[in-house]
């Protein structure tokens, strides 16, 4: 047990949700739009509030009137209005339980942050289906080490954690230059073993190409976490965003969740490489050909908005081999992205083995 922070820090605001029926504590019913009383069973709905997924802030203005375009660390001390006790939240974190009587704590947004969230997409998947969908994960990883099953199954205890996601719009104009390819068959004569022989090869003839394209991008997601890895947080695509409400922080209670720790600007540049790709994408089609070549590209932004939204995930790590392993898993669809080992002599084994295949196939066309 943490021993009790009796420091002269001035505790912040905060929410707890207490059960007017009892006085215990009320969590966010995962799957409603309601708490739930975590004794006596009372439940009380939330004001829907659907959030205008279309609805988007204007960028320009809002980056502005930023005092400072990187948020700064912050650790927020609390006081809990169920024990009493003083403690610290961890780095960059408003919504986490009370480390000595595990009451749900949630500290208002604004305190720490220029921008607060715009929207919030609530659990659906629970703690059990969580875990199900991690053992189903780790029991179809291809060349893992084959104690790695049984190992894994002592991971770190599972976390609902809310992680902030910028979700940008904006309409592109771009302007490009290239060549396009396209394949032509011509004959050629070459001697093989001192005898003529023509064959027909397959050549390209490229020309000279420009040309434009546009395209309207809605809710391209940047992670906004530096807490979890960014490769799995970008990997975490597939949301049902129609479901997405208003924030209330009555959604965030009994889970953790962080503040941003990536700036709008950051976040914003995060968000046009995105673009980008998907851009040249659309560049590589517009050219057409059987090959494409993109010289240039020069892009156009425009009604560039954002959205803040906080995203549902069960987060935890296994240990393997004395190295930690993080995965995360999608609170509303339950896939799973994590870190895994591999297995070098299974990698290898295959190798050796198609080797084997392929030599044994030229031996027996000689």
């Amino acid at each position: 047990m943490p021993e009790q922070d009796f420091s002269e820090k001035k505790p912040v605001e905060h929410f707890q949700f207490e059960c007017k029926q009892c006085g215990f504590e009320m969590d966010h019913e995962i799957g409603h739009n309601s708490l739930v009383c975590q004794s006596c069973g009372s439940v009380e709905p939330i004001e829907i509030n659907k959030f205008n997924i279309f609805h988007a802030t204007p960028y320009e203005s809002t980056v502005l009137n930023l005092l400072q375009s990187e948020p700064n660390d912050t650790r927020h001390h609390v006081r809990c209005d169920t024990c009493g006790a003083g403690f610290d939240f961890a780095e960059n974190v408003h919504a986490d339980e009370c480390p000595f009587c595990d009451s749900n704590i949630v500290v208002p947004v604004g305190l720490q942050r220029q921008l607060e969230p715009d929207a919030v997409l609530p659990f659906d998947i629970k703690e059990e289906q969580a875990n199900d969908s991690f053992r189903k994960w780790i029991s179809g990883l291809w060349f893992a080490p084959n104690s790695l099953k049984r190992l894994a199954i002592r991971k770190h205890p599972i976390k609902g954690t809310y992680i902030p996601y910028w979700g940008f719009d904006a309409n592109t104009y771009s302007q490009y230059t290239g060549q396009r390819g396209t394949n032509y068959t011509t004959t050629v004569t070459v001697r093989v073993n001192g005898k003529t022989q023509t064959r027909v090869v397959t050549k390209i003839r490229w020309r000279p190409v420009s040309g434009d394209v546009s395209h309207e991008f809605d809710n391209v997601l940047v992670p906004a976490s530096e807490l979890l890895s960014k490769k799995l947080t970008t990997s975490m695509q597939k949301w049902d965003l129609e479901k997405s409400q208003k924030y209330n922080p009555k959604y965030l209670s009994g889970y953790r969740s962080e503040l941003y720790q990536v700036g709008l600007p950051r976040g914003y540049e995060h968000g046009k490489s995105i673009m980008q790709k998907v851009i040249r994408r659309l560049v590589r089609r517009d050219i057409g050909g059987d090959h494409q070549r993109i010289s240039s590209v020069d892009t156009r932004y425009t009604r560039v908005g954002y959205k803040l939204m906080l995203m549902p995930l069960w987060v935890s790590a296994f240990l393997y081999n004395k190295k930690t392993f993080q995965f995360i898993i999608n609170g509303q669809t339950g896939e799973v992205k994590g870190e895994r080992p591999y297995s070098w002599i299974k990698i290898a084994s295959l190798v050796l083995l198609i080797v084997s295949a392929v030599g044994t196939i030229i031996y027996l066309n000689k």
